[in-house]
């Protein structure tokens, strides 16, 4: 600009051996010059100034710090299959996981220990954003008198099949050894084996038990029951290899229109997919849920799509409260 208006005031001392009409003629050109000179100086200023006051950063940057949380809504074809997939940093401080059951002990000493409740009710009471279906279990009278089923619904009493802890007490310790996911107060996780002599930490805060690994040490692992073999809705816990980043994954099924579910042989792939370097097959079947807490209304909802065209109670779940922005669902 400096060289511009040099330019415009040695103009105007030309004009001093020019006519009076020449001499207005160039002085207008020169004011109109001038003037779109210097209303693109300001303009520029204002813009800088603007950037500085509204605190927007270099193009490729956000002024907003990024979500601990990434949620995926995936539709495949031939065959359908329909995922719905949660990626968790443990290590965020704005993160917390943990394991919540139904209802509270309903019979003391006696062999059950919660009642069976949908997992949005759960993850409504307890202040969950997210939250899935937790471990296979066990509840009184599924069936009446005559043999028929008459189903799991809210208030059965119930007990998981394995291993539940949640805040650091130990709520059923099953007699037979099942996998399980174990968090830490350090922000870790890890899987386990058995019934609980393998984890001397003191830090586990929060146990949720399966039915079989899905991976370990990055490889999948291979079952040949029919449970392991058939398609099923599918949900599942994996971590990566430093246990700091959980995946949760649910998969319907049952719908061939919209999902035909997985085998464990699939579901193993898809956790090594996405990123996963050991996973746990937890409940299943019309259990798999995943509850999300949508930003834009606040309200939870079941964003896949139940087996059984509506919620099953179950005994356990897994939830996530996120003190940061979440991403829309879907």
């Amino acid at each position: 600009m400096t060289f511009d208006l040099r330019t415009i005031l040695e103009s105007k001392r030309a004009l001093a051996a020019r006519s009076v009409v020449d001499k207005l003629r160039v002085l207008d050109a020169l004011r109109e010059r001038e003037l779109a000179i210097r209303s693109r100086a300001l303009f520029g200023l204002f813009l800088a100034l603007g950037f500085l006051l509204c605190g927007c950063a270099s193009p490729g940057q956000s002024n907003i710090a990024a979500s601990p949380v990434v949620y995926q809504h995936i539709v495949r074809h031939h065959p359908n299959i329909a995922l719905h997939i949660v990626t968790v940093d443990l290590g965020d401080p704005r993160v917390s996981v943990r394991v919540a059951r139904g209802g509270p002990d309903p019979d003391g000493d006696g062999p059950w220990t919660t009642t069976l409740e949908p997992t949005s009710e759960i993850a409504g009471r307890e202040g969950f954003d997210i939250a899935v279906n937790g471990d296979f279990f066990r509840a009184q009278g599924t069936r009446d008198l005559e043999g028929r089923n008459t189903g799991y619904v809210r208030g059965k009493f119930a007990t998981p099949e394995g291993l539940a802890m949640t805040d650091g007490q130990l709520w059923h310790r099953p007699a037979k050894p099942f996998p399980y996911l174990a968090i830490a107060t350090n922000h870790t996780a890890r899987f386990g084996q058995g019934l609980l002599s393998d984890w001397p930490d003191a830090t586990v805060c929060q146990i949720l038990a399966g039915s079989h690994m899905l991976v370990s040490n990055g490889v999948a692992l291979t079952y040949s029951s029919r449970f392991a073999t058939n398609r099923h809705p599918r949900t599942a816990a994996g971590l990566d290899r430093t246990g700091t980043k959980l995946t949760l994954l649910v998969v319907d099924g049952r719908q061939p229109k919209l999902s035909v579910g997985m085998t464990l042989r699939d579901l193993a792939k898809e956790m090594i997919r996405l990123g996963c370097y050991s996973a746990l097959n937890l409940d299943g079947g019309g259990s798999s849920t995943m509850v999300y807490r949508d930003p834009a209304t606040h309200f939870l909802k079941v964003v896949n799509a139940p087996s059984d065209t509506k919620e099953r109670a179950v005994a356990d779940v897994l939830g996530l409260t996120v003190r940061a922005p979440m991403p829309t669902p879907y």
